[in-house]
């Protein structure tokens, strides 16, 4: 579930992800342009904690969610609720971005999870979560489905009516590199959403 955009001596990436992304790479495939495909049940968890924004960057990461909650599109009735900043969240996906590998987190637990990389200096915070946001183009809202060959799990998670929470972190990567040998150094954007979206056989609200 990847998307290379090339820009002028940059490069970014995208890996979109469902509340349950897959086991086969056939799932995985289909999960890029069936919003609502899936292939297990999210585990329960207590209901996530509120904490403030520790830093500038959860500041941007949490500020800019927001912003796409409330420029939804068909409009919410009613409006979508802002989320939260979770601590732990935001811990288990800096636990995650420490690996440096842009794949899914296998053992995120009752996290719904977006993903996203970029060599360095290609984006600001902001500009990755524009970036999903930015796959509500691509999205049918009345057959809740992705147009063929795009992504748009990224842009519902983001506005998933029941996900009250979300914590992320940033890391710069010099292994694993998914732009190739000529672009070892990267960044990795890993967001953690409590609870889940992207639940099979329902929209995002």
């Amino acid at each position: 579930m990847r998307s290379l955009l090339s820009r002028p001596l940059s490069l970014t990436c995208l890996l979109g992800c469902l509340a349950a992304c897959g086991a086969s790479a056939k799932e995985k495939r289909q999960e890029t342009t069936v919003v609502t495909r899936t292939v297990r049940t999210p585990p329960a968890a207590p209901a996530p904690k509120s904490s403030p924004p520790p830093n500038a960057f959860a500041r941007d990461m949490l500020e800019t969610h927001n912003q796409a909650r409330a420029t939804a599109r068909p409009v919410p009735k009613p409006p979508l609720p802002p989320l939260q900043w979770s601590a732990e969240a935001a811990k288990q996906a800096e636990s995650w971005a420490k690996q440096c590998t842009f794949e899914h987190n296998p053992n995120r637990g009752p996290y719904g999870e977006n993903l996203a990389a970029a060599t360095p200096g290609a984006w600001k915070t902001p500009e990755v979560v524009k970036s999903w946001n930015a796959e509500v183009a691509d999205y049918n809202f009345s057959r809740n489905t992705c147009a063929k060959g795009k992504m748009c799990g990224h842009y519902t998670q983001v506005v998933w009516r029941n996900t009250t929470h979300v914590g992320c972190a940033k890391r710069t990567c010099t292994k694993n590199s998914p732009f190739g040998k000529d672009f070892p150094t990267w960044d990795l954007w890993v967001c953690n959403y409590a609870p889940p979206g992207n639940v099979v056989g329902q929209k995002p609200y």
